[in-house]
C-alpha cells in the first residue's frame, strides 16, 4: 500500500474486518458507526474522530484527507 509506505511513522492504518475477532480487540467499536463498507475514519493524534467517510477513494483523495490532519 503506497500510502502506508509514504506515511510510515506518521500515520497508523488499521484495517477493521468485522469477521475477525482481532478487530474487536483493537477498536472501541462503540465510537464507530460503519453503515457502509468501505468506511474510513480519520482520527487525530489525540484520538479524536475528525470524520467518518464511506466510499472508495483514489490515492490523491486520501492524501487530501490525511495531510490536513498532520498539520
Amino acid at each position: 500500500m503506497a500510502l502506508k509506505e509514504e506515511y510510515a511513522g506518521e500515520v497508523e492504518f488499521i484495517v477493521a474486518d468485522f469477521d475477525d475477532q482481532e478487530t474487536y480487540k483493537l477498536l472501541d467499536l462503540d465510537q464507530f458507526f460503519a453503515p457502509y463498507i468501505p468506511m474510513f475514519f480519520f482520527i487525530n493524534g489525540r484520538g479524536e474522530v475528525l470524520s467518518g467517510e464511506a466510499g472508495v477513494y483514489s490515492y490523491t483523495e486520501m492524501v487530501e484527507r490525511i495531510n490536513p490532519i498532520l498539520k
